[in-house]
């Protein structure tokens, strides 16, 4: 004898629509959590390319004594290049260049530093005045940074 009851496989409806659901609030709690992750991993990024550069300059203007600036592109959100000034009598050595940054972080100098900032042989800050420059995203004030550079040519990130 055979048994014509087909046992069928598959979800009832019931069972789609609560995963749904459970699937719809894991989503919608997410999404934010991971803008917000974002924007302050990108500031931080930024932050970090721009002491990395200041400490890279930094040990340049040591190693080859002579002076090494950071120049802006026009501004810091331009992007910036590292070159060695004269070494040994020739011509300015272009050492780096950093692209522009993603425009949804704000970068700003204080300070009575302006500009490039020029590092002497010996690795202080060419000129006896510090700066600041800081990093703000544009969604939300709360992801900011500020790279602050001292006479003796060091950067530290604050927050």
């Amino acid at each position: 004898m055979h048994n014509n009851h087909c046992k069928q496989k598959g979800f009832t409806l019931v069972e789609l629509i609560i995963t749904l659901l459970i699937g719809s609030l894991l989503l919608a709690w997410g999404v934010p959590e991971y803008r917000e992750l974002k924007a302050r991993r990108m500031v931080t990024d930024i932050t970090n390319e721009i002491v990395t550069s200041f400490t890279q300059a930094r040990a340049e203007a040591v190693r080859y004594g002579n002076n090494v600036v950071v120049s802006p592109n026009g501004t810091w959100q331009n992007g910036w290049t590292i070159t060695a000034q004269g070494v040994d009598g020739n011509n300015d050595e272009l050492l780096a260049i950093q692209d522009p940054i993603d425009p949804m972080v704000q970068v700003s100098q204080t300070g009575p530093l302006v500009g490039d900032v020029i590092f002497n042989r010996i690795g202080g800050l060419e000129g006896g005045l510090e700066g600041e420059i800081t990093l703000v995203h544009q969604t939300n004030s709360t992801y900011k940074r500020t790279v602050s550079i001292g006479l003796s040519g060091s950067a530290r990130v604050q927050q």
